[in-house]
């Protein structure tokens, strides 16, 4: 916990310096090599010194592929978007090997995440309501996160050489319209957001808090994820900004690709006395798994 909470004042240190510089710090648990996207993008150990990765997107692509078979199967939806997938993926490992050639160095890995933009047409959460839900962060919203991660990877993974990377669905929700406007509308919130974090990449992502959220809190909201990624045995991360002079309801626009943060609400039960125990958790066990 000594790190945690080492980690938390870092963040809310950061944010004080200043926040519209769009200055963030990422905090993984069980980070991948070879991984193409910011903010946490790390060149393989056991790769060249010079290589092409490549991360591949598409959320658009696969929402407009889904408004074609309406009223479809779970079955159906889940076979379009692996197929969709199949063709994005193609196309990455087409663009890689290409570049590696006109480069002379070395083709690493695709890595099929879907990675939204705030830009009309090209948002994770729309592909969510497109599957059904009346709102991302409706019932249900979990399990059809989980539904397209996995299809994704299915179809992905059968169309290029080496799958690396993240490889699932990001939910930003600075980077995400449809995510923003679910969240101006109450309709998602910071728990929900967690509990999604548990089936896809890669965490809480792009999340304005009140400037006035404690080291404390912000540590907590780093341990939460931590577990959710050691226990699981996946890859989980927290990228929050503590808006610093704004409370919920304000907006930390950050332009371009970053999108705008609503400031959404936190949890106000203070985790403070776990967080100054100190000390270590122990490793969980995974061998009693069968």
């Amino acid at each position: 916990m000594d790190a945690v909470q080492q980690i938390g004042k870092v963040v809310k240190d950061l944010a004080e310096i200043d926040v519209a510089s769009c200055m963030s710090l990422v905090v993984f648990a069980n980070a991948v090599e070879d991984n193409p996207f910011m903010a946490g993008a790390f060149h393989g150990v056991g790769e060249a010194d010079k290589v092409i990765n490549v991360g591949i997107s598409g959320p658009g692509v696969v929402k407009r592929a889904l408004e074609k078979i309406p009223g479809a199967s779970m079955d159906v939806v889940s076979e379009t978007i692996k197929k969709t997938a199949f063709k994005v993926t193609r196309m990455g490992q087409l663009v890689g090997n290409v570049a590696a050639k006109a480069l002379n160095v070395p083709f690493g890995i695709v890595d099929l995440s879907l990675a939204p933009t705030p830009y009309e047409g090209d948002s994770v959460a729309e592909i969510l309501e497109e599957i059904g839900l009346e709102s991302v962060g409706a019932p249900g919203n979990t399990a059809a996160l989980a539904m397209l991660n996995d299809a994704v990877k299915k179809g992905g993974v059968m169309a290029c050489e080496r799958v690396g990377g993240l490889s699932g669905a990001f939910i930003p929700v600075s980077e995400d319209a449809e995510m923003i406007r679910a969240v101006e509308s109450s309709n998602l919130n910071i728990e929900k957001l967690e509990a999604m974090t548990a089936v896809c990449s890669v965490g809480l992502d792009m999340i304005a808090v009140p400037g006035d959220t404690s080291a404390e809190t912000l540590s907590g909201m780093i341990a939460d994820e931590a577990a959710i990624g050691v226990i699981n045995n996946k890859t989980t991360a927290v990228r929050v900004i503590p808006a610093i002079g704004q409370t919920v309801g304000d907006y930390v626009d950050f332009g371009g690709i970053f999108g705008k943060a609503p400031v959404m609400p936190v949890n106000t039960n203070s985790p403070a006395k776990m967080i100054h125990r100190g000390g270590h958790v122990p490793a969980p066990i995974h061998s009693f798994k069968n």
